[in-house]
């Protein structure tokens, strides 16, 4: 069993520090209000002080220490307490301190209604004294006390000003902060992503191209060594540029001196190559490139090759024997569009999914393509062409228009 010991020391553990000590306060407003009120020299109408008076400074003080919770009843409390403690002629001692401690209290704390009929009950109790005749109490006193209130008062109010500024601009900087803890976490799954499809794209092209020309090497090596021997360097020299971007994708790739290997991503210079590689595996492919320009961003011209080699892979994996591919580049004024055109089996070699004419790979390639064209604001165009063939055809905006 818990002991009553350790049952009051949780209690006392859970309590607010502030109100301990607004307590302990409290004790000593009342024994220096106790003390000085029998310390104070009489004057004409004035009562010696007994167990009445000692009563009335405690209830006069004692509401500081719950100043905190309540500091609009405390300063009723202890206003009218102390109000009834002159009228009876009991000298007042301290205890006005309390009152301006207490009207601090509820102007720094409260709304601004609160604080003005804490402030109206202040001053309604130094007006009784006046009208009461209080001895002592004269207009001068009374207007000095009402100064005194009315400035403890505006200080809490100043005080509650720059606390809630303060408060405020901590929210608008968490807030921000938040923000940009969520655009960091977007922009770091758009990374991934990004990763994902680039090695999708890489691996998918790569090894299409490797299946073939192993497929290639296997059926001649017996007949034609030399025609095999192509296709074996074919397939290291794809590999090896594999290896290469997938080097650079995942970051692992490293200079002598420790630091990141930052090879410039693929271009549209770089569709050439793309093209050589897929004529290496027998596909037919053409190329042409109409107009020229210098404007385009790194960002549009990978989405453009990439949207290429995953066109051309689609070619190898799914067009059956094509006879020809023509791969047009044209650059416009605001744009550039892409089309990859084959006259193999086209559609009906292109298994069919849900969402449409989708690859057997699950549609990773097509929805791959129309994400790239997405993220620039292009357009995207994929189907069969009549007579037989499949065309794939990307327009997207260049760097001036972005």
């Amino acid at each position: 069993m818990v002991s009553e010991i350790d049952r009051t020391r949780e209690r006392l553990s859970m309590r607010d520090p502030l109100l301990i000590v607004d307590g302990l306060l409290a004790l000593l407003f009342a024994g220096f209000g106790i003390a000085t009120v029998w310390s104070q020299n009489l004057t004409d109408g004035m009562r010696e002080p007994n167990g009445y008076a000692a009563a009335l400074v405690v209830v006069a003080t004692l509401p500081i220490a719950f100043r905190r919770l309540a500091p609009l009843l405390a300063v009723a409390i202890s206003s009218v307490a102390i109000c009834w403690h002159v009228l009876v002629g009991f000298p007042e001692g301290v205890l006005p301190i309390a009152v301006l401690l207490l009207g601090y209290s509820v102007a720094a704390s409260r709304s601004l209604r609160r604080a003005i009929a804490g402030l109206a009950i202040i001053w309604a109790a130094v007006v009784a004294l006046r009208v009461g005749s209080t001895p002592g109490f004269d207009g001068f006193t009374a207007g000095v006390n009402l100064a005194f209130m009315s400035i403890a008062w505006a200080a809490g109010l100043a005080v509650r000003a720059r606390r809630e500024t303060m408060e405020a601009t901590v929210r608008e900087a968490e807030g921000r902060a938040n923000v940009e803890r969520q655009r960091s976490a977007r922009m770091i799954a758009e990374e991934r992503l990004r990763i994902a499809q680039e090695l999708h794209d890489v691996v998918a092209h790569s090894m299409s191209v490797i299946a073939v020309q192993a497929g290639v090497g296997a059926h001649v090596i017996e007949h034609r060594p030399e025609q095999a021997k192509v296709a074996l360097e074919a397939i290291s020299e794809t590999a090896r540029n594999t290896l290469t971007e997938l080097r650079r994708l995942l970051g692992v790739l490293r200079d002598d001196d420790g630091n990141r290997n930052h090879a410039p991503a693929p271009a549209l210079s770089d569709v050439a190559r793309l093209v050589e590689d897929v004529r290496t595996v027998g596909v037919p492919v053409s190329l042409v490139v109409v107009g020229e320009t210098d404007h385009l961003s790194a960002g549009v011209e990978l989405s453009a090759y990439r949207i290429v080699q995953e066109a051309l892979t689609n070619v190898i994996k799914h067009a059956g024997p094509a006879t020809r591919v023509d791969v047009v580049l044209t650059h416009m004024a605001n744009e550039i569009r892409v089309e990859v055109v084959d006259d193999g089996r086209g559609a009906s070699a292109r298994p069919q999914g849900p969402g449409g004419h989708e690859p057997s790979d699950g549609g990773h390639g097509l929805l791959g393509m129309r994400e790239r064209v997405e993220l620039w604001g292009g357009t995207l165009e994929t189907g069969p062409v009549d007579g037989g063939g499949y065309r794939v055809r990307a327009t997207l905006p260049n760097a001036a228009t972005t």
